[in-house]
């Protein structure tokens, strides 16, 4: 039996940009060191942890030192806590990854923003599961980041599925290791917009022989999980 239909209500107040949910607060604690203080820097100066996704009840973002290196949802306080040690590990992968390739800057900084987007996403997905009061799960949490992701930060869903196929083999990296959910998480941002989205499908981060069955994927989650209205210019 399919969950019942769940409304997510997005709000767009400008063009320009994207405005924090007025149901979400980002509150960043004092980073304890450098590398916590560039983590900061990072996710402060970029966009990732702005959305417009209407909440179904207020939930608070704390950024701050932890003692691994990790991000969670926290649903009896709501609040979504991501700890500069996670966001520094990401940053160092993905520093490897760009002198392997030889990257330009400004594609290694898609691809971190990317990255980051998607933890914060996964961890909004597990906020929305259990809002909503459904089962929580990790693929629940991913077919919801998959959803919003698409919906809420449009020119962001290529870096996300490159940032998350180029990380999947690292393990210990929260909620981006694991090829095969790398590979689901890619077919579904791909299957919302095939047109729009090919690179996607170009870059091998899905499966060739899954790629015809991304869009069927993606409307059967999009289905399970509910519609999502746009409100233009408020």
């Amino acid at each position: 039996m399919p969950h019942p239909l769940i409304a997510l209500v997005l709000s767009m107040t400008s063009t320009l940009g994207t405005a924090p949910s007025s149901d979400l607060s980002v509150r960043y604690e004092q980073p304890g060191s450098p590398r916590a203080e560039q983590a900061r820097k990072l996710l402060k100066d970029g966009d990732a942890l702005r959305t417009r996704i209407r909440l179904p009840a207020p939930v608070k973002v704390v950024v701050r030192d932890c003692d691994a290196a990790e991000a969670a949802w926290d649903h009896e306080e709501r609040r979504i806590t991501i700890c500069y040690q996670l966001v520094d590990k990401v940053r160092r992968a993905m520093d490897g990854i760009s002198e392997t390739e030889e990257t330009d800057a400004r594609t290694g900084s898609a691809r971190m923003d990317g990255a980051l987007s998607v933890l914060f996403h996964h961890q909004l997905g597990h906020a929305l599961t259990t809002l909503n009061g459904l089962a929580d799960s990790e693929e629940q949490a991913d077919q919801f980041a998959a959803l919003t992701l698409a919906s809420d930060a449009p020119k962001r869903v290529v870096a996300a599925a490159e940032a998350r196929h180029l990380l999947a083999d690292h393990s210990g990296i929260d909620h981006l290791s694991g090829p095969p959910e790398s590979a689901t998480f890619s077919c579904l941002l791909y299957g919302s917009d095939p047109g729009k989205y090919d690179r996607i499908a170009q870059g091998g981060w899905v499966p060739p022989e899954r790629v015809p069955s991304c869009a069927g994927e993606y409307e059967r989650v999009r289905s399970a999980l509910g519609s999502m209205a746009v409100k233009a210019g408020t």
